[in-house]
């Protein structure tokens, strides 16, 4: 246990329920490692030819005061990082989700184990599964950070925003290391304040594990007022559901699963493009962003889908590819000049 604080389960990934593990007693500590920070050489090793934020995911974990561990397969590169922290000897507890996102009486089947699995690992940590008492009191905590961050959502796509994508963004990321009423001040204090008007951007592409990219457009002259990735708008948070049992409780957090925004490892081009469009539409973008990693290859497989939707409203795709570490702001900054001015990055 961690002294003085409660139980901290570390969440790599987006693909786990917070309300199950608020229901165990522990606090869910999403970790998302860094951008440009290169990674240590013994990590990067080990993982291979992966995402390098994984190496700093993992770096992350190894000074992280967390009882455990719980890894989406989310990504190639998270499920390597499963696999190495097992092989190396995990110093807590250590368990992998696996979440289909095909909607079919075989997937709903395997979601109620992958939820009852998850639910009895927390339960082993921290010493309390979770019941239906205390998952109705995690819904409702977790759904009262969700009301505040439909309402950040609201002040970023105002005419003017009334939040940067900067600050919506780290509160976002703040948001999930700490219990939903200090997360849900926290998203309630972001912005407040009319951003001057500025060409929208809405982002797209790898996810954002810190807010330097968007600083670096906001910086140029640009705003971004909404994203489809995992880090941001499209972040399992303030997500709940409401049932009399455990098990009608269960089956509404596997609707709310199929409800989510697809993600572009496990989402088909078509519906990531459906996505991109509708989200872009709604937040007035007037351009969109796909900023992708090396090794990050997914996000590569819906540009072209979602360049063609896009289209259909008038609205550019620009893509920056194969970003490496320590090349972030510099491809960014590049890019963003070009968009202030109006021109196409490519």
């Amino acid at each position: 246990m961690t002294a003085g604080s409660g139980p901290v389960i570390g969440i790599v990934g987006n693909d786990v329920p917070r309300q199950i593990v608020l229901a165990s007693g522990a606090l869910p500590f999403r970790i998302t490692g860094l951008w440009e920070a290169p990674g240590d050489r013994a990590w990067l090793d080990l993982l291979g030819a992966a995402d390098p934020v994984a190496a700093t995911v993992a770096e992350e974990l190894s000074d992280a005061d967390v009882d455990g561990i719980v890894v989406s397969n989310d990504s190639e590169a998270h499920l390597r990082l499963f696999y190495v922290l097992r092989a190396t000897g995990s110093r807590v507890p250590l368990h992998l989700v696996d979440l289909p996102r095909r909607d079919s009486a075989g997937s709903r089947r395997f979601l109620r184990h992958q939820f009852t699995a998850l639910a009895r690992f927390c339960g082993g940590v921290t010493g309390r599964t979770p019941d239906a008492q205390s998952l109705h009191d995690a819904a409702v905590a977790e759904a009262a950070l969700g009301e505040e961050l439909e309402r950040l959502r609201a002040r970023r796509r105002a005419h003017p925003p009334r939040c940067s994508g900067a600050q919506a963004l780290e509160a976002t990321l703040a948001a999930m290391r700490v219990p939903p009423p200090v997360a849900a001040d926290i998203i309630r204090a972001a912005g407040g304040e009319d951003v001057p008007a500025r060409r929208r951007v809405h982002m797209t592409g790898s996810d954002h594990p810190d807010a330097r990219a968007y600083a670096a457009l906001e910086a140029a002259g640009l705003i971004v007022v909404s994203e489809d990735h995992g880090t941001g708008d499209g972040a399992w948070l303030g997500v709940s559901a409401a049932g009399g049992s455990v098990t009608e409780t269960v089956d509404r957090l596997i609707d709310a699963h199929f409800a989510r925004i697809p993600a572009s490892t496990t989402g088909s081009g078509a519906d990531r493009a459906r996505t991109t469009r509708s989200l872009a539409a709604a937040s007035g973008a007037d351009v969109a962003v796909s900023l992708i990693r090396d090794l990050d290859e997914s996000p590569l497989w819906d540009v072209v889908d979602q360049r063609d939707a896009l289209a259909a409203d008038g609205i550019e795709l620009h893509v920056a590819d194969h970003v490496r570490p320590g090349e972030v702001v510099g491809r960014v900054s590049a890019m963003a000049a070009e968009l202030s001015a109006g021109r196409a990055s490519r």
